[in-house]
């Protein structure tokens, strides 16, 4: 049998108070469920049952360089972005020279690492996903009278314009809201931040669709349950809509303004059980295994983790993770969805 992870719970505001323990079949708590953890990352370090007892992964794996995910949102994210690997080193070192505690509400940098992310819908999954054309943008500003927003793209361009948006003098007063913004505006309604949103592209993901995150991309997830693949990082630099720590000028020298399409890498459908995401660039790699008939799989990699989200998968049942070492073996059975990831150190 492989070895059961037990991942680190994540009680953030924003999480849903169902949809996590009802996958695990665990009673609710009336807590906010936000978050599973599944690796080895020091905020939130999963633990195994071994012969001698419980021990932290990282005492079988070393430490690992992905982290696995289950995250379920019942109410918008921060406004946020994440680092590259340059800036990722620098602001970490800068922050241990100003000796800021690693567990210092107000530190940005909690690692070393870039944190670009793979994101699968499991239920319908809506958030809002970097920067739309400036020509949308102005056009919608237009069309729905928000004069000053228009004023201020066509004057000074769109980094300007976010940065007019988050000041803290800056009281939006929008009318004609997109339906998928007034929620937010509802929960932050003296926040620029709702100003951003309406520069933002705003996407919808079916269950199963995935897209993919790379660092500098300005987001917020507004609601839905969803897997999450990425660097073994917790690095977020935070604009709004949040009451934790925020920082406009590390938000500004860490995010992108060049708009540009969403990066859909939801793979084909396919009659073959496994699919992979392709993303060249990932320093992980994610399939997706659609079990219909007993099966057996064979670690290739060093370390591997595998998590069911739906179905009793042989080994695993639903909510469950493990972790598998080169050349061992998982025995998965019909009716099931899993995720298979490893890191890939070569990116």
């Amino acid at each position: 049998m492989p070895a059961i992870l037990n991942p680190a719970i994540k009680h953030y505001e924003w999480g849903d108070i169902a949809a996590l323990p009802d996958l695990l079949g665990l009673p609710r708590d009336n807590k906010p469920w936000a978050e599973l953890w599944f690796g080895t990352h020091p905020d939130g370090p999963s633990t195994l049952e071994t012969g001698n007892g419980i021990a932290p992964l990282k005492n079988v794996t070393g430490d690992l360089s992905f982290l696995l995910k289950l995250i379920a949102v019942a109410k918008p994210l921060s406004l946020q972005t994440h680092p590259n690997t340059v800036q990722a080193l620098a602001g970490f070192n800068r922050e241990n020279s100003l000796g800021v505690s690693r567990t210092a509400t107000n530190r940005i940098y909690k690692d070393e690492a870039a944190k670009p992310e793979l994101l699968c819908a499991i239920s319908e999954f809506q958030m809002l996903c970097g920067f739309a054309p400036v020509g949308e943008s102005l056009a919608r500003a237009e069309q729905n009278g928000w004069h000053e927003i228009a004023e201020q793209l066509q004057s000074n361009g769109l980094e300007a314009t976010v940065r007019w948006a988050l000041n803290e003098t800056s009281k939006p007063n929008i009318k004609n809201l997109p339906q998928h913004l007034q929620t937010l505006a509802s929960l932050y309604p003296n926040s620029g931040g709702v100003i951003v949103a309406l520069l933002m592209n705003h996407v919808v993901l079916k269950p199963g669709d995935a897209i993919y995150l790379e660092p500098g991309n300005v987001h917020s997830y507004l609601g839905g349950m969803a897997v999450e693949v990425m660097t073994s990082s917790d690095n977020v630099m935070r604009a709004a809509f949040t009451t934790k720590h925020i920082d406009i000028d590390e938000f500004f020298a860490t995010a992108n303004f060049i708009p540009q399409a969403t990066r859909s890498v939801t793979p084909p459908t396919s009659s073959n059980p496994v699919s992979r995401f392709q993303i060249p660039s990932a320093p992980f790699s994610v399939e997706r295994w659609h079990v219909t008939s007993g099966i057996s799989i064979t670690a290739e990699h060093e370390v591997e983790i595998y998590l069911c989200v739906q179905g009793q998968s042989g080994d695993l049942r639903q909510g469950q993770a493990c972790v598998l070492r080169r050349g061992e073996n998982l025995n998965l059975a019909e009716s099931s969805l899993v995720f298979r990831v490893w890191g890939d150190p070569t990116n």
